[in-house]
């Protein structure tokens, strides 16, 4: 499977030696891939991103929370000595910020999954609807 790219972004590579023109047609194509999206191109850029969000920063609270309730209980001695436990903590967080933001890169990022899915979407929809103009970046 392959990706056809986006004229607009194709556009603003063409003028990438000027900056300010660059700048404008990159802007162009975000506006045109968030004004118009349909439900499939709308839950995978929009629902799942924010639900990646919330998932990233329960993870972050919860983690060393549960580190602190299972390894220094309120009721009992310490199982570990406290500081070892912060620094495992600090340590799992920053596994975590990086683990996502990989993660996000790799689905959201510029050639990402979410792209490749919803480009083959909207050519399977064109494909679908008959559509004889080739443009499978404008829904219908």
């Amino acid at each position: 499977m392959t990706s056809v790219p986006d004229r607009s972004l194709a556009a603003a590579r063409r003028v990438s030696t000027d900056p300010a023109r660059y700048v404008r047609a990159r802007k162009r194509a975000i506006l045109d891939r968030h004004g118009k999206p349909g439900w499939y191109e709308w839950t995978l850029r929009e629902l799942a991103r924010d639900l990646f969000g919330i998932g990233i920063l329960a993870l972050l609270v919860f983690v060393p929370l549960q580190m602190k309730l299972s390894w220094l209980p309120s009721d009992a001695p310490p199982t570990f000595d406290p500081a070892l436990v912060a620094i495992l903590a600090f340590v799992a967080i920053v596994v975590i910020v990086v683990l996502a933001l990989f993660a996000y890169a790799r689905l959201w990022g510029e050639r990402g999954w979410v792209e490749r899915k919803v480009a083959f979407h909207r050519a399977a929809s064109h494909t679908e609807a008959g559509d004889a103009s080739g443009d499978i970046f404008h829904s219908r």
